[in-house]
């Protein structure tokens, strides 16, 4: 194995500040000291997470290495001999560079977890070009209105009903036209947004009245029925900001928070991978982000 550079111990407290993230409720102690029972004496740790759970102690230590290779399958087996030695509840192996094949799998069987850090933040072991893989659906609709009227009175209905008549409520108060109520909830994500057709949804939360066209306010059932068309796009988010431990045997980054890119619409439709209906993305995705289309009225103009 090859020897340790100089600012070994520097990992030791980024993995610590880490922790700290990750378990704000534990006591994180860095270059700890605990007894070994089969050794019969002190074992050095470089990181001890140490968490009441309950009537239960929990203790989890790290050893943190900064080699200019992967650690092998002897680093494992030592490190695992110490776990067992001190009791800990869980072993936490750290490498920079990584871990050899052997060693993943001898920590595999010994239950040992293997990490390296994850910190875009300006040090030694800056990651730089993070993304993640994302789903994008944008989602729009077709509306077509309807009305259900039962009192006694005639009808009479014009060409501009649903885009101009005010609907009423029980004491007169004006709701505004079925077109603009409609459109405002479907902006507003009230409605059914997935993808398939949506019938009869009720446009007001309310009993309305409507003018029947001869001047009499009649109750009147007001309803949309909805298109729902999607659109999706896979593409790479890229990260700016992120402090956390890549899992070395599942690949996955534990962290408690990130900062992305900002997600322009305009971008994602221009410069993403369009999916085709029932394609599958590329590779598996992280974060599925659903949008709508809203509508937008401008006079009786709509786009």
């Amino acid at each position: 194995m090859a020897d340790e550079r100089p600012d070994w111990q520097q990992l030791e407290l980024l993995i610590a500040e880490i922790q700290k993230d990750l378990a704000p409720g534990a006591t994180i102690t860095h270059n700890a000291s605990l007894w070994g029972h089969d050794s019969e004496t002190n074992r050095q740790i470089d990181v001890l997470v140490e968490q009441q759970i309950g009537q239960f102690p929990m203790r989890i230590v790290f050893d943190c290495k900064d080699y200019k290779v992967p650690v092998d399958v002897k680093g494992v087996e030592s490190f695992a001999g110490m776990v067992r030695d001190v009791r800990a509840h869980q072993g936490c192996l750290v490498s920079a560079m990584g871990f050899s094949a052997s060693a993943k799998k001898a920590a595999k069987k010994a239950g040992i977890a293997l990490y390296s850090p994850v910190d875009t933040a300006p040090h030694k072991w800056q990651v730089k070009g993070l993304a993640l893989p994302v789903l994008c659906e944008f989602r729009g609709t077709k509306m077509a209105f309807g009305i259900q009227i039962s009192a006694p009175h005639p009808f009479r209905m014009g060409n501009g009903f649903f885009s101009d008549d005010l609907v009423r409520d029980s004491e007169g108060n004006a709701l505004g036209t079925c077109f603009e109520v409609a459109i405002t909830r479907w902006n507003n994500g009230e409605y059914p947004t997935d993808v398939g057709e949506h019938e009869g949804v009720p446009i007001f939360s309310v009993p309305t009245y409507v003018d029947n066209g001869y001047g009499t306010q009649v109750l009147a059932t007001l309803t949309v029925s909805l298109l729902v068309e999607g659109r999706c796009y896979f593409g790479m988010l890229p990260i700016h900001q992120i402090r956390g431990l890549r899992d070395e045997h599942t690949g996955s980054v534990v962290t408690n928070a990130f900062t992305t890119a900002a997600l322009s619409p305009e971008q994602v439709e221009s410069s993403w991978m369009r999916l085709k209906d029932g394609e599958h993305p590329p590779k598996p995705v992280a974060i599925r982000i659903t949008g709508l289309d809203c509508w937008e009225i401008e006079g009786q103009k709509m786009r």
